[in-house]
């Protein structure tokens, strides 16, 4: 009888302990946010300060961070690279008895798309994947940036990681249809943190930083004029066209089956603004 006392407390200790951790992928940066991963303690602070304080309100944050100059860029497995610290904050959070919820912006949708669609790993509890302003579907100003100013010799400016959310890189580099049967929530907007300088160099309606062939997680690079719908279903866009522009003609857009758009944001919400979209529902 004690030995079946003594087992109960210490399953109802080890339920007690429990936790639900949020985890949060930043995006492009400048800046190595890279710190190991080890334990539940680690990755407590936004190390190089990439979330700007906007990430509030949560109990359990624990920020992902990693050096974009590592070869591969959002694909690398190297020491500190994009894919290699999401796994181990993964295997650290996510297991044991714990919850995750992963949240991303940016470039780091494309870091937990990719990681979800090259591997299935077995053994995690995820309750949900949220990807803010996702440049999985790859961004034209990091096209321009391979092309034309690798030469520079600025590491973050042409190098690894903007060759791997190019558009070709990031839509190259896996099957966005592959998730592991998981779902990724998407939020987006049309807003520009950039005076509206960068939008002519994307096509179709944009965050000031990604096209909505990317944010819509539209499956080809297009033009693609009108908001981002909620769910998953194909869009569609309706505009004057033939002769003298008196017939209406019609676009469809298919997007990947694993991607759900929860927010559109509009014209006053940027890419930047998108940080604050994890509570988006």
């Amino acid at each position: 009888m004690r030995k079946l006392v003594l087992l109960g407390a210490l399953l109802l200790a080890g339920s007690a302990e429990a936790a639900t951790y949020r985890l949060f992928v930043h995006g492009r940066s400048g800046d190595n946010h890279c710190q190991p991963i080890t334990s539940t303690a680690s990755a407590t602070n936004d190390h190089n300060n990439y979330w700007g304080g906007t990430v509030t309100g949560l109990a359990n944050v624990r920020y992902v961070g990693f050096d974009g100059t590592q070869n591969g860029g959002a694909y690398s497995w190297n020491s500190c690279g994009a894919q290699k610290q999401l796994n181990d904050a993964v295997r650290i959070f996510c297991t044991g008895g714990n919850t995750c919820e992963i949240y991303t912006h940016s470039t780091g949708g494309l870091v937990a798309a990719a990681y979800f669609g090259l591997n299935n790993p077995s053994g995690l509890s995820i309750s949900r994947i949220q990807l803010l302003a996702s440049a999985a579907g790859g961004s034209e100003l990091a096209d321009i940036s391979t092309t034309y100013l690798s030469w520079l010799g600025i590491k973050t400016l042409g190098g690894q990681l903007d060759q791997s959310v190019s558009t070709r890189g990031a839509r190259n580099g896996f099957n966005h249809n592959n998730a592991g049967g998981r779902t990724f929530y998407t939020t987006s907007g049309e807003g520009s943190d950039y005076w509206n300088l960068t939008s002519p160099f994307l096509p179709g309606k944009d965050d000031g930083v990604l096209a909505n062939h990317s944010l819509c997680s539209v499956n080809s690079v297009t033009d693609v004029g009108v908001s981002c719908t909620r769910g998953s279903a194909a869009m569609s866009e309706s505009y004057r066209c033939g002769f003298l522009w008196l017939s209406t003609c019609h676009k469809s857009y298919g997007r990947w089956t694993p991607y759900y758009t929860v927010y559109t944001g509009g014209s006053n919400h940027s890419h930047g603004d998108a940080k604050a979209d994890y509570n988006r529902r």
